[in-house]
């Protein structure tokens, strides 16, 4: 599904275009906080690549900019974001974020995206554009990997190990009095 050009996707390109330029990958993105009532941008984070300056694989752009808007605003979820509950002041009860990224996110920032419960992703280049011409980014493999099952999986050995511990930590948080996840 096709989404208008906007200016929001073309800061996200230019963000991966400056990444570079300071060292970092060639990745961009921007996560927009939009008021429900009104459909008003109230203020937006911004993130870029920077695995090759930290030498730390999930150092991603939206990594970045999803937690960034997560501690600046106090919530673990993107969406539905109450006034009451926000640090950061917004005009209607609720408000939502959009991410927008100069490429399509690798399956880890779709998950943290997920997470965060950000409702809507405009991406501008594809994974398929992140492998053309040799650059090496691992994208589509990886996309195409977390498909298969366990055994099948590709450059990782994965096993399950069976312990009675296993979901200890899962009644521990269903018992406590917590954040909601």
């Amino acid at each position: 599904m096709a989404a208008e050009d906007d200016p929001w996707i073309r800061r996200a390109c230019a963000e991966a275009v400056a990444s570079v330029a300071d060292g970092g990958g060639p990745f961009g993105a921007v996560l927009v906080q939009i008021d429900d009532e009104t459909g008003r941008v109230l203020r937006h984070w911004i993130g870029r690549n920077r695995v090759t300056l930290t030498h730390d694989p999930t150092e991603h752009a939206e990594i970045h900019a999803i937690r960034a808007a997560t501690r600046d605003l106090g919530v673990v979820h993107l969406s539905g974001i109450a006034r009451e509950v926000a640090r950061r002041p917004q005009t209607g009860a609720t408000s939502h974020c959009v991410l927008y990224s100069s490429t399509e996110p690798c399956p880890m920032c779709y998950g943290a995206l997920a997470w965060a419960r950000i409702p809507v992703l405009v991406f501008a280049a594809t994974r398929y554009d992140a492998e053309e011409g040799g650059l090496g980014f691992l994208d589509r493999a990886l996309h195409d990997a977390v498909a298969l099952p366990y055994r099948n999986r590709p450059d990782v050995v994965v096993r399950r190990a069976e312990t009675p511990e296993a979901t200890a930590a899962f009644a521990a948080w269903r018992d406590a009095e917590g954040v909601a996840y």
